[in-house]
């Protein structure tokens, strides 16, 4: 437990991948629930592409509100799984879509997430999101 004179650690997983798709794509892949939840494989999703809206995925052990929305460009989102214990704050998520090469990089910072499950997360991205998209999106050729 944090002590009132401890200086608050922020701890924030950054991690950047790239996908054999255009970013206007993987942005509305990520906001449509089928598609997220066809690309993840990871059940259903929730999602209203619109700020202030409930989003969830991975049948309901993700939920976040979408705070802000670049179009096809970036994606802003408080964010908490299962695993966060109630007295958690929310994480911050920020997606950012930009052209690379024949396709595009992904961009992404996660902040404020709980000490206990940094390394969780650091593991979590790649297998539940970057792996499987990758796979999907080559599967799609």
């Amino acid at each position: 437990m944090q002590k009132d004179h401890e200086p608050l650690m922020i701890r924030v997983v950054q991690q950047s991948v790239e996908l054999p798709a255009q970013p206007a794509e993987l942005y509305a892949m990520y906001l449509d629930p089928a598609a997220h939840a066809s690309f993840t494989g990871g059940g259903s999703a929730v999602i209203q592409p619109a700020p202030g809206t409930e989003w969830s995925a991975f049948d309901g052990r993700i939920h976040c509100r979408i705070l802000a929305l670049t179009s096809q460009r970036q994606i802003v989102q408080s964010w908490r799984s299962f695993e966060w214990e109630k007295q958690d704050l929310d994480s911050v998520l920020i997606l950012t879509f930009t052209a690379a090469g024949s396709g595009a990089r992904v961009d992404l910072a996660h902040a404020g997430v709980p000490e206990r499950l940094y390394d969780t997360l650091v593991a979590g991205w790649p297998m539940r999101y970057w792996e499987p998209w990758r796979a999907y999106l080559e599967a799609r050729r």
